[in-house]
């Protein structure tokens, strides 16, 4: 009985110390999300349910790791509400957004907050009025030099989900979970 009670308190100290230490893992679904869930949205409109057209080709130039070419338009109902240009496809980590005529920059190097993590926004992430969660994205993240995952918010459908990507792992986890 003694050994029994033993055992588990040990393992219970095991599993508290590896989930503290795993807390900000990639690897760690609901460690990782507190961080994903403090993301800054790049881009706000009215409401999810959007479309996008690309309506000139995206692309980047060998070696970068986000666009730096390129333009989406965002419709609701068929009007432009938002279009975010990335450029000419100098080498720069800017694109440039207009909404309601106003036009701003996207600091697509994502640094505005304190991160172990350097972040860079591949598509920008769309916050919608009418959701709690960042609705639309891509964002990667990386340990200094090296990649460790890639966060894909959706298509612009109001919903809690994202998908994940590692180099050991794809999957859908919610967005509620942590937050």
């Amino acid at each position: 009985m003694k050994k029994t009670i033993l055992s588990a308190a040990v393992l219970a100290v095991v599993g508290l110390t590896a989930c503290e230490k795993g807390a900000m893992n990639p690897g760690n679904v609901s460690g990782f999300t507190q961080e994903i869930n403090q993301e800054e949205p790049s881009l706000r409109l009215a409401q999810s349910n959007f479309t996008t057209h690309i309506t000139q080709p995206l692309g980047g130039t060998a070696g970068q790791d986000h666009y730096n070419q390129g333009t989406i338009e965002y419709r609701i109902d068929g009007q432009e509400v938002a279009v975010v240009d990335f450029g000419d496809g100098s080498e720069n980590f800017v694109a440039t957004k207009t909404v309601n005529g106003q036009s701003s920059n996207i600091d697509l190097k994502q640094g505005q907050k304190p991160s172990e993590y350097k972040k860079v926004i591949v598509e920008p992430l769309v916050k919608t009025n009418d959701c709690d969660y960042i609705v639309s994205g891509i964002i990667k993240y990386y340990k200094g030099k090296k990649w460790v995952a890639t966060i894909d918010y959706g298509d612009g459908t109001c919903d809690e989900w994202a998908t994940k990507k590692t180099a050991d792992d794809f999957h859908k986890f919610s967005l509620a979970d942590k937050k």
